[in-house]
């Protein structure tokens, strides 16, 4: 093959030099050189035409921020510092992360925290291009949305101080942000949300894909905000049956669905249970479609021991393959907020809950375990949930509404936020809260209730030097 190659590389110079013999001024080297069209200049994204290929390129950042493309993003590292996963291999940054004692100069916290911040300056910098060149062209409210949503998700998983900075193209140069409090990263997502939502680029019911996503992220935010009435008025009208979900595929490997690469094929995290001793229990719920993660079999696809060859795998079936889709935003969040709020004031929370529970299968993306996965386990036929009884206690009420909305959300990015919720909106104790107490691999669990930002940022971002605090 290689033979054959040089010969047909040869056959080509001996064409061209024949050519130029015939041409005055011919350069063979200049006739072989060829612009790469990989990338694309700054100076050529001044056109309205290139508004879709700038609007895919903030879905695929943000793919990879929650996961996509490798084995470090929101979705599981939010999960190794909340309850949900439990390390189960030998990487000594994960293991920090999920014992709650993370150093600033972790490479792993580094990845996550690159992908996410790209995210944002990709959803920022489309934003602009769609408003300067053609503010009403569809797309543009869409990933305004996706922007608010990157400062959502840089509140939740980060300490307060988080910098935005950004990179000035026409000047070539570094704008190096202040660190900003979780608060103000929140109000600046409800800000670009509500002028997605008052601009939206087309009529309401023609885009109502993206109305309700604008809608969910604006719940989300107020939420974090502790404005639950406002929360819950927001999400009112969004159907319970919508769903925005975030594309995988088995393509390419910057498409692979990132949190079954960890989980299923390569054997590095493992569903938790009362992780120390406050976890939910999530994998002894067999019985629960949401979060069925049964023992593995030592199959394919269905690893026995984590990479360590000791910690034994629960495998998460939610994400059967690399092509699996990821629920961004849907209709079951806007209930749990609506859920949430009723049981600060009082209401019958517990119907919104179990409307939900008896619909649960035409609420599953897809049905977990074998259906999905050669697991050699027992399928889940549970059709629906049992109802609820609401407690008479009501700070159980509020624990009854965190744990729905943990099963419902479980593994989508969602937990860590409500953990730090459960601590700083309703006065509960962190160590009430996180797991604690002795760590499974020795040692004990730390105090980290959030993760710091990485030390390139204080290394090259002259406004910054520390988070402003660790608080929840």
């Amino acid at each position: 093959m290689t033979f054959s190659r040089e010969i047909s590389r040869r056959s080509i110079n001996a064409m061209l030099v024949v050519t130029c013999a015939a041409v005055v001024g011919c350069d063979i080297d200049k006739t072989l050189a060829v612009r790469d069209p990989d990338v694309a200049p700054p100076s050529a994204l001044t056109n309205v035409s290139v508004l879709p290929t700038l609007r895919v390129s903030v879905l695929s950042d943000l793919q990879v921020a929650m996961g996509a493309g490798g084995e470090d993003g929101v979705v599981t590292e939010g999960g190794l510092l909340g309850d949900e996963l439990t390390w189960a291999e030998t990487f000594p940054t994960r293991g920090e992360m999920d014992q709650r004692n993370v150093n600033p100069i972790n490479g792993t916290l580094n990845t996550i925290y690159n992908s996410l911040q790209r995210a944002r300056a990709t959803a920022d910098r489309t934003t602009g291009a769609y408003y300067a060149l053609s503010a009403n062209v569809i797309g543009r409210s869409e990933v305004q949305a996706l922007a608010g949503f990157t400062y959502i998700l840089l509140a939740e998983m980060y300490c307060n101080g988080v910098p935005v900075s950004d990179f000035d193209v026409a000047t070539n140069t570094f704008r190096f942000g202040q660190p900003q409090t979780g608060a103000q990263l929140l109000t600046t997502a409800l800000a670009k949300l509500d002028s997605a939502l008052v601009n939206v680029d087309q009529a309401a019911a023609a885009n109502a894909n993206v109305v309700n996503l604008i809608r969910v992220g604006r719940g989300r935010a107020l939420l974090n905000l502790n404005r639950a009435a406002d929360a819950a008025a927001a999400v009112a009208d969004v159907p319970t049956s919508y769903r925005y979900t975030l594309f995988h595929s088995e393509n390419t490997g910057r498409q692979n669905n990132g949190i079954f690469l960890p989980t299923l094929n390569f054997p590095r995290f493992t569903v938790s249970a009362l992780e120390g001793t406050n976890g939910l229990r999530f994998r002894l719920d067999s019985s629960d479609a949401r979060v069925y993660a049964p023992r593995g079999r030592g199959l394919a696809f269905s690893p026995s021991v984590g990479a360590d060859n000791t910690t034994p795998m629960f495998v998460q079936t939610k994400y059967a393959n690399r092509s699996a889709p990821l629920v961004f935003a849907d209709g079951v969040e806007a209930r749990l907020i609506e859920a949430e709020n009723l049981a600060r004031t009082g209401g019958n929370y517990v119907s919104i809950l179990n409307t939900m529970r008896a619909s649960l299968p035409t609420l599953l993306v897809a049905p977990p375990g074998p259906a999905n996965l050669l697991l050699n386990a027992p399928p889940v036929t549970t059709p629906s949930l049992p109802p609820l009884v609401a407690p008479a206690v009501a700070a159980d009420q509020i624990s009854q509404v965190f744990q729905e909305r943990a099963y419902w959300m479980f593994l989508t990015g969602h937990r860590l936020g409500d953990m730090r919720r459960l601590v700083r909106q309703y006065g509960r104790a962190a160590e009430s809260v996180f797991p604690t107490g002795t760590y499974f691999k020795g040692g004990a669990y730390g105090v980290d209730v959030n993760y710091p930002v990485p030390f390139p940022e204080i290394a090259n971002n002259p406004n910054f030097t520390q988070c402003l605090d660790r608080n929840p």
